[in-house]
C-alpha cells in the first residue's frame, strides 16, 4: 500500500469517528491516566516496557506521551519517547477504541565487544532519530480509577522501522 493511500485512509477514519456520540461520564475533559505498559517490538524481536500518560482535551481527543525501553536482543536495544494523538470513541459502557498517530524519538544502541573473550569492554554505537507513529488500540474501564489497554503501532524511523504491541494498566484520575 502506498503511503498516500495509508494517510488518506487514516484521515477518513478519524473524520468518520469525530461524529461518534459518547457518554459524558466516561469521557470527561481533563481526565488523566498514568500507567505501565509491556509488550513486544519487531525490529530486534525483543520485549519492551515503559510508562504511559494520557490527557483528554475533549471527548474526541487525547494526547498520550510515553517512554518505552526496548530490551537488548541481537546486540540492539533502544529508548523511545513518543507523543501520540488518540481519537477515542466509545463501544458500549466500558470499552473505547482509538486510532493513533504521533511523533517518535528513538535512540538505538548497537553493542559489540572489543574482544570476544572480554565482555568488560563493551562498545556501543548510538543512533538517534526522529520518526512517525501510526496505529490503533482499545481500552476497557474496570472501575472508576482502573483501566486496561492494548495497542499496536508501527514506527517509521530511518533504518529502524518496526511495530510495537503493548498491553497496559493505568490509574485514571
Amino acid at each position: 500500500m502506498k503511503l498516500k493511500t495509508c494517510i488518506f485512509a487514516a484521515t477518513a477514519l478519524v473524520a468518520s469517528l469525530a461524529g461518534t456520540e459518547c457518554s459524558a461520564e466516561n469521557y470527561q475533559q481533563g481526565e488523566k491516566t498514568v500507567g505501565l505498559a509491556a509488550g513486544y517490538h519487531t525490529y530486534n524481536q525483543s520485549g519492551a516496557a515503559g510508562v504511559i500518560f494520557t490527557y483528554r482535551f475533549s471527548r474526541h481527543f487525547r494526547l498520550a506521551p510515553d517512554a518505552t525501553y526496548i530490551f537488548r536482543h541481537h546486540d540492539t536495544d533502544a529508548l523511545q519517547l513518543n507523543v501520540n494523538a488518540q481519537v477515542p470513541f466509545l463501544l458500549g459502557e466500558k470499552w473505547d477504541i482509538f486510532p493513533l498517530a504521533g511523533l517518535n524519538y528513538s535512540s538505538w544502541n548497537r553493542h559489540g565487544s572489543l574482544k570476544a573473550s572480554d565482555d568488560n569492554h563493551d562498545v556501543s554505537n548510538r543512533t538517534s532519530r526522529l520518526g512517525l507513529n501510526a496505529g490503533a488500540g482499545a481500552n476497557v474501564t474496570l472501575s472508576e480509577s482502573l483501566r486496561l489497554g492494548i495497542s499496536g503501532r508501527y514506527t517509521f524511523v530511518k533504518g529502524y522501522n518496526g511495530a510495537m504491541f503493548l498491553a497496559s494498566i493505568s490509574y485514571r484520575f
